[in-house]
Protein backbone atom coordinates (compact mmCIF):
# COMPACT_ATOMS: atom_id res chain seq x y z
CA UNK A 1 0.00 0.00 0.00
CA UNK A 2 1.53 3.28 -1.09
CA UNK A 3 1.23 6.44 0.90
CA UNK A 4 0.09 9.67 -0.76
CA UNK A 5 1.51 11.85 1.99
CA UNK A 6 4.69 13.66 0.85
CA UNK A 7 6.44 12.76 4.10
CA UNK A 8 4.73 9.62 5.46
CA UNK A 9 7.09 9.43 8.44
CA UNK A 10 5.55 12.68 9.74
CA UNK A 11 1.92 11.50 9.55
CA UNK A 12 0.39 11.59 13.01
CA UNK A 13 3.22 13.74 14.37
CA UNK A 14 2.60 16.80 16.46
CA UNK A 15 4.31 20.01 17.45
CA UNK A 16 4.75 20.68 21.15
CA UNK A 17 5.30 18.58 24.24
CA UNK A 18 2.93 15.72 23.41
CA UNK A 19 0.64 13.77 25.70
CA UNK A 20 1.39 13.55 29.40
CA UNK A 21 0.16 10.91 31.82
CA UNK A 22 1.48 10.90 35.36
CA UNK A 23 1.39 7.59 37.20
CA UNK A 24 0.86 7.18 40.91
CA UNK A 25 2.63 4.55 43.00
CA UNK A 26 0.01 1.85 42.37
CA UNK A 27 0.05 2.39 38.61
CA UNK A 28 3.85 2.23 38.54
CA UNK A 29 3.74 -1.05 40.46
CA UNK A 30 1.09 -2.37 38.07
CA UNK A 31 3.24 -1.42 35.07
CA UNK A 32 6.21 -3.29 36.60
CA UNK A 33 3.95 -6.28 37.26
CA UNK A 34 2.69 -6.27 33.66
CA UNK A 35 6.25 -6.15 32.34
CA UNK A 36 7.19 -9.10 34.52
CA UNK A 37 4.04 -11.05 33.64
CA UNK A 38 4.55 -10.54 29.91
CA UNK A 39 8.19 -11.61 30.27
CA UNK A 40 7.18 -14.77 32.15
CA UNK A 41 4.62 -15.50 29.44
CA UNK A 42 7.47 -15.02 26.90
CA UNK A 43 5.76 -12.13 25.15
CA UNK A 44 8.70 -9.91 26.13
CA UNK A 45 12.36 -10.78 26.43
CA UNK A 46 14.33 -9.91 29.56
CA UNK A 47 15.97 -7.01 27.70
CA UNK A 48 12.56 -5.71 26.66
CA UNK A 49 11.58 -5.76 30.34
CA UNK A 50 14.73 -3.75 31.16
CA UNK A 51 13.72 -1.19 28.51
CA UNK A 52 10.26 -0.94 30.12
CA UNK A 53 11.84 -0.35 33.53
CA UNK A 54 14.11 2.29 31.96
CA UNK A 55 11.03 4.04 30.54
CA UNK A 56 9.43 3.93 33.97
CA UNK A 57 12.61 5.38 35.49
CA UNK A 58 12.56 8.25 32.98
CA UNK A 59 8.89 9.07 33.64
CA UNK A 60 8.66 12.38 35.48
CA UNK A 61 6.15 13.36 38.15
CA UNK A 62 4.28 15.46 35.55
CA UNK A 63 3.98 12.52 33.17
CA UNK A 64 6.66 13.66 30.75
CA UNK A 65 8.50 10.72 29.22
CA UNK A 66 10.44 11.48 26.06
CA UNK A 67 13.91 9.92 26.24
CA UNK A 68 15.77 9.05 23.08
CA UNK A 69 16.38 5.47 22.03
CA UNK A 70 20.07 5.92 22.83
CA UNK A 71 19.28 7.08 26.37
CA UNK A 72 17.01 4.09 26.94
CA UNK A 73 19.64 1.80 25.43
CA UNK A 74 22.31 3.04 27.85
CA UNK A 75 19.88 2.69 30.80
CA UNK A 76 18.89 -0.86 29.82
CA UNK A 77 22.35 -1.98 28.70
CA UNK A 78 21.36 -2.85 25.13
CA UNK A 79 21.42 -1.36 21.63
CA UNK A 80 19.11 1.28 20.18
CA UNK A 81 17.76 -1.34 17.79
CA UNK A 82 16.72 -3.51 20.75
CA UNK A 83 14.96 -0.47 22.23
CA UNK A 84 13.00 -0.02 18.98
CA UNK A 85 11.99 -3.69 19.02
CA UNK A 86 11.08 -3.51 22.72
CA UNK A 87 8.94 -0.41 22.35
CA UNK A 88 7.21 -1.99 19.36
CA UNK A 89 6.49 -5.15 21.37
CA UNK A 90 5.15 -3.15 24.31
CA UNK A 91 2.98 -1.12 21.94
CA UNK A 92 1.59 -4.34 20.43
CA UNK A 93 0.78 -5.60 23.96
CA UNK A 94 -1.04 -2.33 24.71
CA UNK A 95 1.08 -1.19 27.65
CA UNK A 96 2.89 1.60 25.80
CA UNK A 97 1.84 4.36 23.41
CA UNK A 98 3.85 7.11 21.83
CA UNK A 99 3.39 10.22 19.75
CA UNK A 100 6.08 11.41 17.36
CA UNK A 101 7.17 14.95 18.20
CA UNK A 102 8.48 17.30 15.50
CA UNK A 103 9.88 20.85 15.42
CA UNK A 104 10.32 23.37 12.65
CA UNK A 105 13.89 23.86 11.50
CA UNK A 106 13.77 26.67 8.98
CA UNK A 107 11.48 25.54 6.19
CA UNK A 108 11.70 21.87 7.21
CA UNK A 109 10.36 19.81 10.06
CA UNK A 110 12.49 17.34 12.00
CA UNK A 111 11.61 14.71 14.54
CA UNK A 112 12.91 15.54 17.99
CA UNK A 113 11.75 12.53 19.98
CA UNK A 114 8.76 10.43 20.88
CA UNK A 115 6.43 11.35 23.74
CA UNK A 116 5.81 8.01 25.48
CA UNK A 117 2.71 7.21 27.53
CA UNK A 118 2.80 4.22 29.87
CA UNK A 119 -0.63 2.55 30.01
CA UNK A 120 -0.99 0.23 33.01
CA UNK A 121 -4.61 0.97 33.88
CA UNK A 122 -6.16 0.26 30.47
CA UNK A 123 -4.74 -3.24 30.26
CA UNK A 124 -6.65 -6.10 31.90
CA UNK A 125 -4.57 -8.17 34.29
CA UNK A 126 -2.74 -11.11 32.81
CA UNK A 127 -4.41 -14.34 33.91
CA UNK A 128 -1.89 -16.97 34.85
CA UNK A 129 -2.67 -20.38 33.48
CA UNK A 130 -1.20 -22.04 36.56
CA UNK A 131 1.11 -24.33 34.60
CA UNK A 132 4.86 -24.04 34.54
CA UNK A 133 5.00 -23.57 30.79
CA UNK A 134 1.47 -22.30 30.25
CA UNK A 135 0.12 -25.55 28.82
CA UNK A 136 -3.13 -25.32 30.77
CA UNK A 137 -5.98 -23.74 28.87
CA UNK A 138 -7.52 -20.57 30.17
CA UNK A 139 -11.09 -21.77 29.59
CA UNK A 140 -10.64 -24.67 32.02
CA UNK A 141 -9.35 -22.35 34.72
CA UNK A 142 -12.17 -19.86 34.23
CA UNK A 143 -14.80 -22.58 34.22
CA UNK A 144 -13.49 -23.93 37.54
CA UNK A 145 -13.64 -20.42 39.04
CA UNK A 146 -17.17 -20.03 37.74
CA UNK A 147 -18.06 -23.42 39.24
CA UNK A 148 -16.69 -22.36 42.66
CA UNK A 149 -18.71 -19.13 42.42
CA UNK A 150 -21.89 -21.06 41.67
CA UNK A 151 -21.20 -23.47 44.54
CA UNK A 152 -20.71 -20.54 46.96
CA UNK A 153 -23.96 -18.95 45.79
CA UNK A 154 -25.85 -22.21 46.24
CA UNK A 155 -24.38 -22.65 49.73
CA UNK A 156 -25.42 -19.13 50.75
CA UNK A 157 -28.94 -19.66 49.41
CA UNK A 158 -29.24 -22.93 51.36
CA UNK A 159 -28.11 -21.21 54.57
CA UNK A 160 -30.66 -18.42 54.07
CA UNK A 161 -33.42 -20.97 53.38
CA UNK A 162 -32.56 -22.86 56.57
CA UNK A 163 -33.03 -19.60 58.52
CA UNK A 164 -36.31 -18.84 56.73
CA UNK A 165 -34.98 -15.70 55.03
CA UNK A 166 -35.46 -14.89 51.34
CA UNK A 167 -32.71 -13.42 49.17
CA UNK A 168 -34.61 -10.11 48.91
CA UNK A 169 -34.83 -9.83 52.70
CA UNK A 170 -31.09 -10.50 53.00
CA UNK A 171 -30.30 -7.83 50.40
CA UNK A 172 -32.55 -5.31 52.18
CA UNK A 173 -30.88 -6.09 55.50
CA UNK A 174 -27.44 -5.62 53.99
CA UNK A 175 -28.52 -2.31 52.43
CA UNK A 176 -29.78 -1.08 55.82
CA UNK A 177 -26.50 -2.12 57.48
CA UNK A 178 -24.48 -0.38 54.76
CA UNK A 179 -26.50 2.80 55.29
CA UNK A 180 -25.83 2.71 59.06
CA UNK A 181 -22.11 2.17 58.55
CA UNK A 182 -21.95 4.92 55.92
CA UNK A 183 -23.79 7.35 58.20
CA UNK A 184 -21.35 6.56 61.02
CA UNK A 185 -18.38 7.17 58.76
CA UNK A 186 -19.80 10.45 57.46
CA UNK A 187 -20.45 11.56 61.04
CA UNK A 188 -16.87 10.66 61.97
CA UNK A 189 -15.37 12.50 58.98
CA UNK A 190 -17.52 15.61 59.40
CA UNK A 191 -16.75 15.91 63.11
Amino acid sequence: MTSHHPRPWHRGSLFGPGPRRALDREQRARFRFLLSAHRRARRLTPLHEHVGVALLKRLSVTGQCDPSHETLASDAGCSARTVRRATGSMRALGILRWQTRIVRSGWRTEQTSNAYTLVPADVPPVVSSGGQTGRETRTNRLSSVQQQDQDARGSAERQLASLGITAEQARASLARRAAVVEAGLLKKWNA
